[in-house]
């Protein structure tokens, strides 16, 4: 057995986990609404892996339903647990890896202080496979036993009206930044259109990219790694930039650099705008 302890960046540490199954996932957990975590595991199963959510009936889980429905649509399988809260934070990979811990998978954790653990099984040893099947016996519980089968979209908008109310500050912050997600994503497109309007020839296409990088804020991140490491600006900026006043302020960057949107954004992401914006005095 090998096994690691994470204090930080822990949400990357679970993604980065789910991208390494090769056969199945299976997540039992209180509060998911991390739709970046959603979108991976919606993406495993579309790759053909066995893909198993099991989480709490707490009213949290469904206030965006939409990523759950891609999830069903691909794929994966989600039950919801009923007869008693499921409060459980742990994820079974490939029947080698477990992630446990205090984290729930949700925006608002992100800013707790928090732990998983990793464990690493080596099934020849007998006491890894105690472990192991310890797991996959109250995951197989609460399938079996304890919950019932979104069979259907249907059964996510009843639970939606009538899930449980379990924690309204978690609702109520991770709704923030998921309407805040949108609202980023809003003022991309309305920054494509005005430059249309304008005739600065930047590609439609990008908003497709847009959407297959899973939304405003992954598009955005990846656009600014590729930035920051290479040290040069992408087209579209550099055409932004010709017109005499340059329209800048239609940028991505800009977006970023705005206090409003900075919390979606890690410090260098946002001290690299901000540091670009400032040239043109727009920070």
């Amino acid at each position: 057995m090998r096994s690691s302890v994470h204090f930080s960046n822990i949400r990357n540490e679970i993604i980065g986990q789910l991208k390494k199954a090769t056969r199945e996932i299976k997540v039992a957990i209180a509060w998911l609404t991390d739709e970046d975590i959603i979108r991976t595991l919606t993406q495993r199963a579309e790759g053909g892996l066995n893909v198993t959510v099991v989480m709490s009936e707490s009213k949290e889980n469904f206030r965006n339903i939409s990523k759950w429905k891609d999830f069903l649509r691909h794929g994966g399988k989600l039950h919801i647990a009923t007869p008693k809260f499921l409060h459980h934070k742990f994820c079974i990979i490939d029947n080698k890896t477990i992630i446990n811990g205090s984290y729930n998978w949700t925006y608002f954790a992100q800013s707790n202080d928090e732990n998983i653990l990793v464990i690493t099984l080596d099934t020849a040893i007998h006491e890894d496979t105690k472990l192991l099947t310890a797991f996959e016996a109250k995951h197989k519980f609460f399938c079996d036993k304890a919950s019932q089968l979104m069979n259907e979209i249907a059964d996510l908008n009843q639970f939606k009206e009538q899930g449980k109310v379990a924690a309204l500050l978690l609702a109520q912050l991770d709704e923030d930044e998921i309407r805040l997600r949108q609202e980023l994503e809003d003022d991309v497109k309305k920054s494509f259109d005005e430059a249309l309007r304008i005739e600065i020839p930047i590609s439609i296409l990008l908003l497709e990219r847009m959407k297959l990088d899973g939304g405003g804020v992954e598009f955005i991140k990846r656009i600014l790694h590729d930035e920051m490491t290479s040290g040069e600006m992408k087209s579209g900026f550099r055409k932004l930039e010709e017109p005499i006043p340059h329209r800048v302020d239609l940028s991505l960057e800009y977006l970023v650099s705005r206090p409003k949107y900075q919390k979606l954004f890690s410090d260098k992401e946002v001290e690299f705008c901000k540091k670009l914006m400032s040239a043109y005095n727009l920070c």
